[in-house]
């Protein structure tokens, strides 16, 4: 959510007042129609993005396919049927009226509304990790990668390569400049922010990798707060244990004591 609101250039009101205009768009995983509510801002509604991690793992998923095809889009929510990531072509022309004066806010997908592809995140705690994971977007001009999306090969900064040599899925896809700035290519890949291990853990890994991770965190989570249970349960046996044994002691001692 951005600290300053953006307001109509014709107006001078906020632009992220209601009433809300829809967008309609179908998912492209089942192929159910959506109505999508937006600000003229750009900002979609009502789009939750505290995920759980099993969640976030199918929006991950989607982040993968769409990436190793060449096509991540703009991702302006969740499908309320199989929440796979709503997706509009990056070039998709886009009018939202201003809510207080009718103005429209006009461009493509990728001028005028907010990417929310990096916007959802989950937390995992347990088992000595702390850890949040989230989509990033990363920009070629920065010089950081992330690698390829479907088998993970490392992409070098500056290789004009738009396509991995090992599994042929593409690693680069162009996107629009947006307010007049130059266009650049962009991947996904995911970022985990935390502790491992009490040691502060900060990676940005291609997204097949950190669909394995999120994984394998759920599971050292599950199974830490497992042990935990047994371990509970087990010293509240050892403890019952000890206690009848007290007490068998005593009512023998009791009895031998009363029946000399």
């Amino acid at each position: 959510m951005p600290l300053v609101r953006p307001r109509c250039p014709d107006c001078a009101q906020p632009l992220g007042d209601p009433p809300y205009p829809k967008i309609p768009l179908a998912c492209r995983a089942c192929g159910t129609p959506a109505e999508v509510p937006f600000g003229a801002d750009g900002q979609p509604v009502d789009f939750d993005a505290a995920f759980s991690p099993a969640r976030l793992l199918r929006w991950l998923a989607a982040a993968r396919i769409a990436m190793a095809r060449g096509a991540p889009g703009i991702a302006v929510g969740a499908c309320k049927r199989c929440d796979a990531a709503l997706v509009v072509s990056s070039c998709e022309p886009v009018s939202l009226p201003c809510p207080h004066c009718g103005a429209r806010v006009e461009g493509t997908a990728s001028s005028i509304v907010v990417d929310q592809w990096p916007e959802p995140w989950t937390r995992v705690d347990g088992g000595g990790v702390a850890l949040e994971y989230r989509v990033a977007v990363v920009d070629d001009t920065t010089g950081v990668t992330a690698g390829c999306a479907s088998c993970g090969l490392a992409t070098p900064a500056n290789d004009p390569a738009t396509t991995c040599p090992r599994c042929r899925a593409v690693t680069w896809t162009d996107r629009s400049g947006v307010d007049g700035a130059p266009a650049g290519r962009v991947q996904l890949g995911v970022r985990v922010d935390g502790t491992r291990q009490g040691r502060p853990f900060h990676v940005l890994v291609p997204v097949v990798q950190g669909e394995a991770m999120l994984r394998n965190d759920m599971h050292v989570g599950t199974s830490a707060e497992s042990g935990s249970s047994v371990i509970g349960i087990t010293a509240l046996g050892c403890a019952a244990t000890v206690g009848v044994t007290i007490l068998l002691g005593l009512g023998m001692w009791t009895l031998y004591h009363f029946t000399r």
